[in-house]
């Protein structure tokens, strides 16, 4: 094959047709092998001079357009300067088509187990549950004799047993997520209280600052002034003015002290809340909501459990009936047939004549089939299965 006639290999698909089309022409491409094929960029032709004429792709015609662009569909250019189109050839006889089914087919095993498993994952309990109940019930409503209808009832038993199971686990975690939630709130209240009254020290603390302060600056100036009444004044104004520096001073201390100290408690109060206070809100606040979504979960699981187990329930009384019913009936059968073998057998101990002991045996074997039968499916006791030969 040229670089003139690109493509893949000819498909002759007519002899494989049994099948479909479809099939054929996928199995024909999953087996056909390309090698030494080269390839352009774009298909050839002969004309392909047009591709480089401006009037060809500006022409006013549609139909000139048109096969300009379907019959000329790349330029390639190196540098803005035309040249010959590049050719790709493949390397070895790699078929891409039947790599990419079996790329295809390896997707889906990986794909399908997954969304399978999402699918499984997403069937709630409550399905769960109620396919159980139906499948036990389900089970009796096939039965068809005694020992059916007992095996049924065992499995009904059984799930009513887990009904009464999940009754009590769904009641002991509402009982432990009611007392953790109760706790939480406790400690949440705690916490709100804890931070309103720190906000509340804070709001204190920052009046007592700004107080403070103003009345620091105050007490500054004044201070300020008396020590430059020092150098002006007598000895007696001096020893008053000394005596009021030094109260004054007394005092600036105090204020700057309890200033410190407020300073000090506003931090504190901020420092609690942010790393104490807050903190533990949120974590009670996160385990409330926690606790609230697992009490809901528990009380959906339990109603769920005795909705189910009232209806086993209800069945369970249903088909014990039935089971009386069928053992009654299985009794008389039975008890009829042992009859029947019993005066067979004596029959065929008594009689002489060997043809009618043939015909004596063949209805007791046909007899004896029967009731056999009945035993194997029955759960009425007393009764066991006889042998097929009166000769034994």
């Amino acid at each position: 094959m040229s670089v003139n006639k690109p493509g893949l290999p000819k498909l002759n698909v007519k002899s494989e047709m049994q099948t479909s089309f479809k099939s054929a022409l996928s199995s024909k491409l999953a087996t056909t092998q390309r090698s030494s094929v080269s390839y352009g960029i774009f298909a050839q032709r002969s004309n392909s001079g047009v591709i480089h004429n401006p009037k060809a792709y500006l022409s006013p015609s549609t139909s000139a357009t048109r096969h300009a662009l379907l019959d000329n569909r790349v330029k390639v250019f190196n540098n803005n300067v035309p040249v010959s189109p590049t050719r790709v050839a493949s390397s070895d006889n790699t078929n891409k088509y039947a790599a990419a089914l079996v790329a295809m087919q390896a997707l889906s095993q990986t794909i399908s187990p997954l969304i399978n498993s999402k699918a499984d994952a997403k069937g709630d309990a409550k399905t769960n549950a109620k396919s159980s109940a139906e499948g036990a019930i389900g089970d009796l409503a096939n039965a068809k004799n005694s020992a059916e209808i007992q095996k049924g009832l065992e499995k009904l038993g059984t799930e009513l047993s887990g009904c009464e199971t999940d009754i009590t686990k769904a009641g002991e975690t509402i009982e432990s997520e009611t007392k953790l939630k109760s706790e939480a709130e406790t400690a949440l209240q705690k916490a709100e209280t804890g931070i309103e009254s720190e906000k509340q020290n804070i709001q204190k603390q920052t009046g007592t600052i700004t107080k403070l302060q103003s009345s620091i600056q105050t007490d500054k100036m004044t201070l300020s002034g008396l020590k430059a009444q020092l150098s002006t004044s007598g000895e007696m104004g001096k020893m008053a003015l000394e005596q009021q520096i030094s109260q004054l001073e007394a005092k600036i201390n105090q204020q700057e002290t309890q200033l410190k100290e407020a300073e000090q408690s506003k931090k504190a109060s901020e420092d609690k809340i942010k790393n104490e206070l807050e903190p533990e809100k949120e974590k009670q606040s996160k385990a409330i909501d926690s606790c609230k979504q697992n009490i809901e979960t528990a009380e959906a699981k339990k109603k769920e459990a005795a909705t189910k187990k009232e209806k086993l329930e209800a069945s369970k009384g249903k088909y014990e009936k039935k089971l009386t019913d069928a053992q009654n009936k299985e009794t008389k059968q039975l008890a009829s047939l042992h009859t029947e073998l019993a005066n067979y057998a004596k029959q065929f101990q008594s009689e002489s004549d060997a043809g009618k002991k043939n015909k004596i045996s063949e209805k007791y074997v046909a007899k004896a089939k029967e009731y056999n039968e009945l035993c194997k499916n029955t759960s009425v006791s007393g009764y066991t299965e006889v042998a097929l030969d009166l000769n034994s």
